[in-house]
């Protein structure tokens, strides 16, 4: 815009240089030739621009012109351009041209003839600025590929060179992935010919390109892309091939498990969670294998409540990771609960959920087994008890005798039991059950604070510590945990009896030491 109001000025104050009174009626024979004057002494012309300013001339003549003749002086020799011979005031000519310019024009030549024959000629020195190229993008290397399945692969530095005859303006980067694009950096430059990039750029997988776009001082834009092959492999698979291990401190014990990889398995490494901290206990180099079915054996304490094992194919990121749960030294069993209307007589969904449980070998007895002798009682910790219409569960000692005229057997009520163990029990509400063990039961529960012999709700989820009796076949004052992991509804099992219902319980217990 500013240029052409310049070329607008130019021509303004070319006319301004016309004198009022040239329109002579008569031809004075000693009139002088004609004056051609440029209001510039050299026009600049750079073809990269597209307002480049027109060629603008005044041509006075006393006697008035008879032609202007235009020629472009050119590398090649001299070309015509246009002749005019028809003139609104041939005492002054006013000459403006927008000429389509070529980098090998030199200059503009004007021949004035007036009527007299008086000829004149000027001419205007044409400086070309020729178009140059766009910016041009180098990178090396032309392409980076990185192949997991080389022993060691490694990413190369991201290097490229940006050239511009003009001069660059910005450099942009972009990293392209299957996810679309992000923005690297945008670097703002004065002019410079040269720009050079030499970084590392960590390639991940999804990667697609390094994308970079350079703009020069004209405005000219050259967009060029790094490929970026990134070749995945799969990492190990790992399967441990035992949903818990039981496994005692005297001897190492075999953790079954199976690998496969594509790379070959580098590393295998064993830690053992012991109050939710990672211990090692194993890391063994392997040699590449492509399968592996092994049990490496590894040392257990009673602290050790799982274990995580991590299989390498050497790769950072790409490991398996599996866990498989560890009973050290620990008895571990899930029992079916009848209540008292079941305790005797199982029902056909439950076929082995009488009502009495027995601790000491982690299972449940009929009302008939209790009574049946002394040896028997005492093989009996406690029972499962529902009350109401409600059918509200309760867990009961043997020597908490309330309900026992609601439990029949076949012979007799279980008032009629010849041994009343004394097992107590107590909720626990900040007890890790899923990490017990045999540590954390003995040193988180004291033996004190299991007291009741009636516990009154009880609810699926609950958390239970039990102490078993002096008398009980199990031992003494032991002490294990168990949590209801479900109770069926009541009138689900005997459609007119809302107290028959079956518990499901896990107990972990310690072993007899």
């Amino acid at each position: 815009m500013i240029r052409k109001l310049y070329t607008i000025l130019l021509i303004g104050l070319c006319l301004n240089l016309v004198a009022c009174g040239d329109d002579n009626e008569g031809i004075d024979p000693n009139a002088s030739a004609p004056v051609i004057k440029f209001p510039m002494e050299q026009l600049d012309v750079d073809l990269n621009k597209v307002d480049n300013l027109p060629v603008v001339a005044v041509i006075k003549s006393q006697a008035g012109l008879q032609s202007v003749t235009m020629k472009i002086q050119t590398v090649e020799g001299t070309v015509e351009y246009k002749t005019v011979t028809d003139f609104f005031n041939p005492n002054s000519y006013s000459l403006s041209e927008n000429l389509e310019y070529n980098a090998n024009y030199q200059a503009f030549i004007i021949e004035a003839t007036d009527k007299l024959n008086h000829a004149i000629t000027g001419t205007l020195p044409i400086s070309v600025t020729d178009v140059v190229e766009r910016p041009v993008i180098t990178f090396d290397p032309e392409e980076i590929i990185y192949d997991e399945m080389d022993e060691n692969p490694t990413i190369p530095r991201t290097t490229f060179k940006i050239t511009s005859e003009a001069g660059l303006k910005t450099v942009e980067m972009y990293l392209v992935s299957a996810s679309g694009q992000e923005a690297k950096g945008t670097i703002n430059l004065s002019g410079e010919k040269e720009y050079t990039f030499d970084e590392m750029i960590n390639y991940k997988e999804g990667d697609r390109g390094f994308k970079v776009k350079a703009e020069d001082t004209y405005g000219y834009i050259t967009i060029s892309t790094l490929p970026v092959t990134y070749k995945t492999i799969p990492g190990p698979s790992l399967t441990l091939t035992e949903s818990a291990i039981f496994a005692g401190t005297d001897a190492k014990k075999g953790v079954s498990m199976q690998i496969e990889s594509v790379r070959g398995v580098h590393e295998v490494v064993i830690y053992r969670i012991e109050n939710g901290a990672e211990v090692e206990a194993l890391r063994e180099t392997r040699s590449g294998e492509h399968t592996l079915n092994y049990a490496p054996e590894i040392d257990f304490t009673e602290a050790t409540s799982k274990l995580k094992v991590v299989v390498s194919d050497g790769r950072e990121g790409k490991e398996a990771t599996g866990y498989v749960k560890a009973y050290v030294n620990m008895e571990v069993a899930t029992l079916n609960v009848g209540s008292q209307p079941l305790a005797n007589n199982a029902h056909e969904k439950y076929p082995d959920a009488f009502g009495m449980v027995s601790l000491n070998d982690l299972k449940t007895y009929s009302v008939d087994y209790a009574i049946a002798n002394e040896a028997n009682a005492k093989n009996i910790d406690f029972k499962f008890y529902c009350f109401g219409a409600a059918g509200t569960p309760r867990l009961y000692s043997m020597d908490n005798t309330g309900k026992d005229s609601e439990f029949s057997g076949s012979t007799g009520k279980l008032s009629a039991i010849k041994v009343k163990n004394l097992t107590r029990f107590a909720i626990l509400s900040n007890f890790d059950y899923e990490n017990a063990t045999v540590t954390s039961i003995s040193s988180e529960i004291l033996s004190s604070s299991i007291t009741q012999s009636l516990l009154d709700p009880i609810a699926v989820g609950n958390i239970i510590a039990f102490r078993t009796g002096s008398s009980s076949t199990a031992g003494g004052g032991r002490i294990g945990v168990m949590k209801v992991i479900n109770i069926t509804e009541p009138k689900d099992l005997v459609s007119n009896n809302a107290t028959a219902r079956v518990m499901t319980v896990e107990i972990k217990f310690p072993q007899k030491k």
